[in-house]
């Protein structure tokens, strides 16, 4: 929640005095404060997260810790015990400042990543009994949004086809227009009817973080940790698990890691269910990513060169034709798994072979 000076400014010291904290030093750092208080040092962070969210988080990291798993950071009780401070305007919670911001992702084995992931999710399935929401249907959760990104994706390349002149991202864009539509309207067709059936339940719940990324990812001395649970939720783990082979495996470099590879290791830890399997590769055929690309380039034009908007586009294309080749065999039941094994792995050749032509 971004911080506003004039507004929070003068409940700080509310906050502050809520810790027992007198600080020495207090510094702005990726949308937290890094509060130095000479006994030790505290990332604090203003949230809109509700209050019962915030003692929930807290009940789940301190099982998680009393279980040997220490990837997620304690929140800091205050001095009357609680984890959180509540003020007008949202709810402010701190836990210990821990290494950086991961930059791409890869400073730490994927492989480990993806295994302490599915650790985490099986962990939290029996600490999550109860939170779903059954008169909200997780399968079909974000579909209208989909739906409307879909619509906006069919009105850029109509109007860029209709142009005399195209830039070199447009070319690209309008080249394989068609192909990013009909994959879209698999997947937004395949969640409607997967939510048809059993009333739109997902075949298991559990805690799932909703917004991985390398951002949300911290690396120092005692290895990594996992941030930002604000708008973490009851839901399918297969979410997780489709933004992490989104956005935890580069595709810029000489050698590309096959993210079904990194599926199998995940399922070492916890095996997903055929429905979910199914349910993971219609997440993985929704373009998202090839559509925020587009919005990005058209909403905020100075935000990138036309170099490397084009590069940006034919990664996000590169990955999704990795993911189409292995949604089309999981939605083939006839297919063995031998051979699904054998589609990802061509595929991913495929892809490497492209990145060093490029």
């Amino acid at each position: 929640m971004k911080l506003e000076p004039e507004r929070d400014g003068p409940v700080l010291s509310r906050v502050f005095d809520a810790y027992g904290w007198s600080p020495l030093q207090v510094r702005y750092i990726r949308g937290v404060l890094r509060v130095d208080t000479g006994d030790g040092v505290y990332s604090l962070k203003k949230s809109s997260a509700e209050p019962d969210h915030l003692s929930f988080l807290h009940e789940v990291f301190t099982k998680l810790r009393e279980s040997g798993y220490d990837q997620v950071l304690p929140l800091e009780k205050t001095k009357s015990g609680d984890p959180f401070v509540k003020e007008e305007g949202g709810c402010w919670y701190a836990h210990p400042w821990y290494g950086e911001a991961a930059g791409r992702g890869d400073e730490v084995p994927p492989e480990k990543l993806i295994r302490d992931l599915a650790r985490f999710h099986k962990l939290c399935e029996p600490l999550t009994a109860g939170r779903g929401k059954p008169d909200s249907p997780a399968v079909t959760a974000g579909l209208s949004r989909k739906k409307k990104a879909q619509e906006q994706l069919k009105q850029w390349r109509n109007a860029v086809s209709e142009r005399e002149f195209a830039s070199p991202f447009e070319k690209a864009f309008l080249s394989h227009g068609e192909d990013i539509e009909k994959t879209a309207s698999f997947a937004i067709q395949g969640l409607e009817k997967v939510g048809r059936s059993n009333g739109g339940k997902v075949p298991r719940i559990t805690l799932i973080h909703g917004h991985l990324h390398p951002q949300n990812l911290l690396v120092g001395k005692e290895g990594w940790r996992w941030i930002d649970f604000d708008h973490a939720e009851a839901g399918s783990p297969v979410v997780d698990v489709a933004m992490f082979l989104r956005r935890f495996v580069p595709f810029d470099g000489d050698e590309v890691v096959d993210p079904f590879a990194l599926l199998e290791e995940y399922q070492t830890e916890n095996p997903l269910k055929e429905k979910e399997r199914k349910l993971l590769a219609l997440h993985l055929a929704y373009p998202e990513p090839v559509i925020r690309t587009v919005s990005a380039y058209y909403n905020h034009p100075t935000g990138m060169e036309e170099s490397s908007a084009v590069q940006r586009l034919e990664e996000e294309l590169d990955r999704l034709r990795l993911f189409k080749g292995w949604v089309r065999t999981v939605w083939n039941t006839g297919k063995t798994s031998g051979r699904k094994k054998m589609a990802s792995r061509e595929a991913a050749a495929a892809v490497r072979s492209r990145s060093k032509k490029n």
